[in-house]
């Protein structure tokens, strides 16, 4: 996505290193090295970064235990001025709102690149 914004970016005269790129959705810290490697000097840069910094003990115990288990906690806006509110995603299992408004968005804005993914975190 990051390659994209900074071509449309571009084709409309803008200079992407005034501009700011958040990236976040499960990111942890060599996809945070990755994508500041990849992109810096060209784009400004912040990340979202909450489950895994908060909760980084996968994979530390010697043996199972589910109590380590990271769990999303995040808070979205549900309506605003009496109105529903979506929130789309590239993965549609994150979509938030009813379906009728989720279907209503995507026909304004159309779903290409949305590709399911296992939400874990």
């Amino acid at each position: 996505g990051g390659e994209k914004i900074i071509a449309w970016w571009k084709a409309h005269g803008r200079d992407p290193r005034e501009k700011l790129l958040i990236f976040s959705d499960g990111l942890d810290t060599d996809m945070i090295e990755e994508a500041y490697h990849h992109f810096h000097g060209r784009v400004r840069m912040s990340f979202g970064w909450g489950t895994n910094l908060t909760n980084d003990f996968a994979g530390v115990s010697p043996f199972p235990n589910p109590q380590l288990d990271p769990i999303s906690l995040v808070c979205k806006v549900s309506e605003a001025d009496g109105h529903p509110a979506v929130k789309l995603s590239d993965n549609p299992e994150k979509a938030t709102g009813t379906p009728e408004e989720i279907a209503r968005y995507l026909r304004v804005f159309g779903d290409k690149g949305r590709v399911s993914h296992a939400v874990t975190v």
